[in-house]
């Protein structure tokens, strides 16, 4: 080998070296990014299926530790509260999601609480 040939071997050496660290720093950086983003979507899957269990039946409420803006005192204020998740999720839920959603809020029952659990759960 001659002088010529070591010195392209330790710059592209060198360059690879850059652009591997790049690459990777890069890399966590968005993998951060999507589990900040997954933890804050599965938060609020938690505050609606929470907001859900009470539409249903009000007396769940004492099992939840809930952090509400305005209190809730009647199914109908519970409702009220999911319809404005609902309108917030069209951001972050998946159209499947968003749909069994509306279904909930049309017709609040068990069983269409647990096709929104399992399309939010399918999600996370």
């Amino acid at each position: 080998m001659n002088k010529t040939q070591i010195i392209i071997s330790l710059i592209s050496a060198f360059i690879g070296g850059i652009v591997a660290t790049y690459l990777k720093a890069f890399l966590e950086k968005r993998k951060d990014i999507e589990l900040s983003l997954n933890k804050i979507t599965e938060d609020k899957y938690k505050s609606l299926l929470v907001f859900m269990a009470c539409a249903l039946d009000i007396n769940k409420r004492r099992y939840f530790t809930i952090s509400e803006q305005t209190e809730n005192k009647t199914l109908e204020d519970y409702l009220s509260q999911i319809k404005e998740y609902y309108h917030h999720s069209t951001l972050y839920s998946p159209d499947n999601a968003i749909v069994s959603i509306r279904e909930f809020i049309k017709s609040p029952s068990k069983k269409s609480y647990i096709k929104v659990a399992k399309k939010m759960r399918k999600e996370l």
